[in-house]
């Protein structure tokens, strides 16, 4: 019974993170898109009219958050060769043999 318990636990541990990384991150950028992407009526020129700052702000952090957990993903999929090419831990990665 106990293995069956870990393979549960292990199994729902692993759809939490996909759900997250899978459905989490592409909206988490699509919502920096629809506020990047606002429409802003012209002025009575012609022009463009500029954009509310906050919300260019809230776009420029959705983005920062994808570029972030994009770059440690990549990072915790090389440890192991960031840390047997350049003797540099991350993640709990195992140090080089001597």
């Amino acid at each position: 019974m106990h293995t069956v318990t870990a393979i549960a636990k292990s199994l729902g541990e692993v759809t939490l993170i996909a759900l997250l990384l899978g459905v989490g991150l592409p909206l988490i950028f699509s919502v920096g898109i629809r506020f990047w992407a606002t429409d802003e009526p012209a002025t009575a020129n012609g022009a463009p009219a500029v954009r509310n700052p906050a919300v260019q702000a809230v776009a420029y952090l959705c983005f920062a958050i994808v570029v972030i957990a994009v770059g440690l993903g990549i990072l915790y999929i090389a440890k192991d060769f960031i840390s047997h090419s350049f003797d540099i831990q991350l993640f709990g990665a195992k140090p080089p043999k001597k």
